[in-house]
């Protein structure tokens, strides 16, 4: 029997617009790791040289395999 996927979302620290694909960046050292969505991750890694990205983070979480 194979397991359903789960929905989620994650609401983006810039912008606050929940959403089912997140990009994990440190936009200010300060500041540590947040989320963001895929448009304000554009933006924020543009002309940044603090911008660091750390992986994508989706709301699709299944990974096959038996239940």
């Amino acid at each position: 029997m194979t397991e359903a996927h789960r929905q989620r979302e994650k609401p983006c620290a810039r912008c606050g617009q929940p959403g089912p694909v997140m990009y994990r960046v440190v936009r200010r050292e300060a500041e540590g790791w947040i989320f963001l969505c895929p448009a304000c991750r554009r933006a924020e890694a543009e002309h940044n040289p603090e911008y660091r990205y750390g992986g994508t983070w989706k709301a699709a979480k299944g990974r096959g395999g038996s239940a």
